[in-house]
């Protein structure tokens, strides 16, 4: 495995700094996301449904408003590192791609310093180490794709329980009857 790494070129550290990233966000978010408390139990949920009762003497749109505002809050706790892996994600193919073009311009700056027939096996030298670098950056990218796109979906999912309870309540303030 080491010989591979050497084989990548310069662009290994950012490439290296954006899998350790990606995997500390991974981490990080994962962990959140399973200690999450279940809608009913979650604080933020609760100072919702009590904020919604102090201003239940509010107009329905001004208190729509507010909880549109305060939920805004919880999404961005929610939503937290997801942009960063996006943009490892599309950052590291970006780079490993950068160091595939500087393989293969070194490695056809090699060939034309030699004289005479040029091997096959020189040339598949330098491209297998150029492709490594995009091959690297692939593997950064798609775990980090797949997180975030997951995480999303997560996060969407409990902000719109949250909406669908607070809008039902707030309906039922209103004195309308759901079935």
């Amino acid at each position: 495995m080491p010989e591979i790494l050497s084989q990548i070129g310069p662009l290994l550290y950012p490439l290296l700094a954006f899998s350790l990233l990606g995997a500390v966000l991974i981490i990080e978010r994962s962990v959140f996301f399973l200690r999450l408390p279940k809608m009913e139990d979650a604080k933020s949920f609760k100072a919702l449904e009590k904020e919604l009762q102090d201003n239940a003497a509010l107009p329905k749109p001004v208190r729509d408003e507010l909880l549109s505002f305060r939920l805004l809050d919880i999404k961005s706790n929610l939503e937290s590192g997801i942009n960063l892996l996006r943009l490892i994600s599309v950052l590291s193919p970006m780079l490993g791609l950068l160091g595939t073009v500087l393989g293969i311009i070194e490695t056809f700056k090699d060939i034309s310093k030699i004289e005479g027939a040029i091997a096959p096996s020189m040339i598949a030298d330098g491209l297998w180490s150029a492709m490594l670098t995009t091959a690297y950056g692939l593997s950064i990218a798609l775990p980090c794709l797949f997180a975030a796109f997951l995480f999303t979906r997560i996060a969407e999912k409990r902000l719109e329980k949250f909406q669908r309870h607070l809008n039902s309540q707030s309906l039922k303030i209103e004195g309308v009857k759901l079935s």
